[in-house]
């Protein structure tokens, strides 16, 4: 396996000497005996002896030098780049097999592909502080004729280079070489959390060598006379204090350390999904399933994809750090459909239960510039613009009609209107009464329903979304103006609008009722809006309801009065009928005559005449 990676591009003699001076002991903590940074240095301007510093740093003059001797020879000033510094590095299983001066002609060669780097002054400098042989390149921009070796796609070409070689020389095969084979990244944090660890105990080290520089007479003598008769270490202020800073230090290194193990159970957790999952839905469930979400990633002008992101509890991975075959488009190869199912695009459903399914379909007696092709894996029909390349990009497809045909998904590609009129056409011609669009933007459901408006002026509802209050009520006026007050009615309650429109809506709606002065069932409809009732329920009432709420300003206060009146004249009816009841009783229970009761009646007069003339 060979890896070449292009670090940085530098363009002033201050950087050159900066990463030199990195490439040779830039890192004092690096340096030991056991962890050699500066194993060797390899050049193509002559001999380096790096065992004498005064001889090693008077090449290094003479290497900038010639770098800037080539830039001056260069007619072109646009090319601002001066030298480049790259990596090359490969597995150890072939670190086994070449010695370390073929590993670096190995090296060269794989540079030579991309550069003429026998005529380009360059120093390669072998390192093993990694934990693995390695090299660094440093390289001129320009050739010692002043020609620019700047390369286009480095990147690209770089990795084409790596494969040859390892063709060539039989080293552990990557990238094209496997192309079926997915391989989990190296854990870039490893070698960091390491390096900072060491830095941290030799940082430590003198700073405890540069304590004890400052004691004093007697503090020396107190630290002579404590380590001799204690079993601890003496330990003056300055001492204590710096032991305090690095006992905090290592505390910060371990929960780093601890959140990187996480980061790393994460990305192996995602790499075993990706590796084992057969098609992209299944991979996107199960990624779910984990509490992990994916995200693409857009260029922010253009909204095109960049790449790919995992988020896990706060933490986010890019693909590419889990594995080279978790980049977008290394996971676009192996499941072309991935953004599609991803991204959910906009799906039309049948809103009510199918009376009849079209068994025998066919998209060319709908329209005749598209061409249908089954889906073998679920009955599923694809429907393709008749010009598309079906062999070459077949899930391209323009909509996908389920096999149990009351679902039309549309296609990867940004439906245009002709694809819009087409499933409203295929809706209708499969009975649908209705339909639900689902994981639809705002604009997309405007572009629908204006399509089944110009289709039918009567299927301006036909489409309906599957959250409300997602249209403005100035979207809606512009599919359709003026409104009437069956459209404004159901705006009204399907929630259509969003609720910062419901208002306008209202009074737009009560102007409309309004307009007809002689129709009194419009104008108490418009009143009992007014006076707070809603619209559901005023929809149950009857014209002649809405008509007596227009005189009355209620709907129940008539009905109560005649209710009253009703059980008023029963009563009365009642008690006339009892009292001829009684009467008649009477009559019959004594058999009077008539003349009897009127002489009856002549006597008590006469009598009552009587008693009060002699009182």
């Amino acid at each position: 396996m060979a890896i070449a990676k292009l670090l940085h591009e530098g363009t002033t003699i201050k950087q050159l000497n900066n990463v030199i001076r990195y490439n040779s002991v830039a890192k004092e903590y690096l340096n030991s005996p056991n962890n050699p940074r500066l194993l060797q240095a390899i050049s193509n301007l002559g001999i380096i002896d790096i065992s004498e510093p005064a001889e090693y740093q008077h090449f290094i003059r003479e290497f900038v030098n010639e770098i800037k001797l080539n830039q001056s020879q260069s007619k072109n000033k646009r090319q601002t780049k001066l030298y480049a510094h790259e990596v090359i590095s490969f597995e150890d299983e072939d670190n086994a097999r070449f010695s370390q001066e073929q590993l670096a002609q190995i090296s060269i060669e794989l540079l030579s592909e991309l550069y003429d780097m026998e005529n380009t002054p360059y120093v390669i400098w072998p390192q093993t502080d990694s934990g693995r042989l390695h090299f660094h390149f440093v390289r001129s921009m320009y050739s010692s004729n002043g020609s620019y070796q700047r390369v286009k796609n480095s990147k690209r070409k770089m990795r084409q280079s790596c494969e040859m070689i390892e063709l060539k020389y039989n080293l552990t095969l990557t990238g094209k070489n496997v192309s079926d084979e997915i391989r989990p990244a190296n854990n870039p944090m490893a070698k960091i959390m390491k390096n900072r660890q060491i830095e941290a105990a030799h940082q430590h080290e003198q700073n405890i060598n540069e304590a004890k520089k400052q004691d004093s007479t007697l503090t020396k003598l107190k630290r002579k006379s404590y380590d001799l008769l204690m079993e601890g270490r003496y330990q003056s202020k300055a001492e204590s204090a710096e032991q305090n800073a690095y006992e905090q230090i290592k505390h910060n290194l371990l929960d780093k350390a601890q959140v990187n193990q996480k980061i790393e159970m994460i990305k192996q957790t995602i790499f075993n999904l990706y590796k084992s999952s057969d098609d992209e839905t299944d991979f996107i469930e199960q990624i779910e399933k984990q509490g992990i979400s994916v995200e693409v990633l857009k260029h922010t002008k253009s909204g095109k994809n960049k790449g790919i992101a995992f988020h896990y509890q706060g933490e986010t991975i890019s693909g590419g750090k889990i594995s080279s075959s978790m980049t977008l488009g290394k996971i676009k190869k192996r499941f072309p459909n991935f953004i599609h199912s991803l991204e959910q695009p906009p799906t039309l459903s049948s809103t009510f239960k199918l009376q009849r399914k079209m068994l025998d379909f066919q998209i060319e007696q709908i329209n005749r510039y598209y061409k249908q092709r089954k889906n073998k894996a679920n009955d599923d029909i694809l429907i393709y613009f008749s010009k598309k390349n079906i062999e070459a990009r077949p899930y391209n497809y323009n909509l996908k009609l389920s096999s149990t045909r009351d679902s039309i998904r549309f296609g990867p590609s940004t439906p245009n209107d002709h694809d819009l009129t087409l499933s409203i056409n295929i809706a209708l011609e499969n009975g649908w009464q209705g339909a639900t669009l689902k994981n639809s933007t705002p604009d997309f459901l405007k572009r629908m329903m204006k399509a089944a408006y110009k289709k039918d002026p009567k299927l301006l509802f036909f489409v309906k979304p599957d959250h409300p209050n997602q249209l403005t009520y100035t979207d809606l006026k512009e599919i359709k103006s003026p409104l009437t007050i069956d459209d404004l009615k159901t705006t009204i309650t399907s929630q259509l609008v969003k609720i910062s429109d419901f208002a306008t809506v209202h009074q737009d709606l009560i102007k409309q009722l309004e307009l007809d002065k002689n129709n009194h069932a419009y104008l108490g409809y418009a009143s009992a809006l007014k006076s707070g009732f809603i619209l559901d329920e005023l929809e149950k009432k009857t014209p002649e309801q809405l008509e007596q709420f227009y005189h009355h300003k209620t709907f129940h206060s008539l009905n109560k009065r005649v209710s009253r009146t009703v059980k008023k004249t029963s009563a009365l009816t009642s008690d006339i009928d009892g009292r001829a009841a009684c009467l008649e009783a009477l009559k019959s229970e004594m058999e009077i005559n008539p003349q009897d009761v009127k002489s009856r009646n002549l006597k008590k007069e006469k009598q009552h005449h009587h008693n009060f003339k002699y009182n």
